[in-house]
């Protein structure tokens, strides 16, 4: 294979093929990551809400055993 068509399997549209590699690569950790944290956020936020009900309906159960 002569040096010239070698070079174009190296380079796709301006960028070495490792450049292009490396920057998906880190596309893709950097998605990996948001969805760590959009799914912590999701389930805290669930937990939080879940809390806050069971507490509501304490209170109420309280309220209903003072009437009773």
């Amino acid at each position: 294979m002569s040096v010239a068509a070698r070079k174009l399997d190296q380079y796709a549209n301006g960028i070495s093929i490792d450049q292009f590699e490396s920057s998906l690569q880190q596309i893709s950790d950097q998605i990996r990551i948001m969805d760590e944290k959009l799914n912590m956020k999701t389930e805290n936020e669930i937990s939080y809400r879940y809390e806050n009900q069971q507490y509501e309906i304490s209170k109420l159960e309280n309220s209903i055993k003072k009437f009773i």
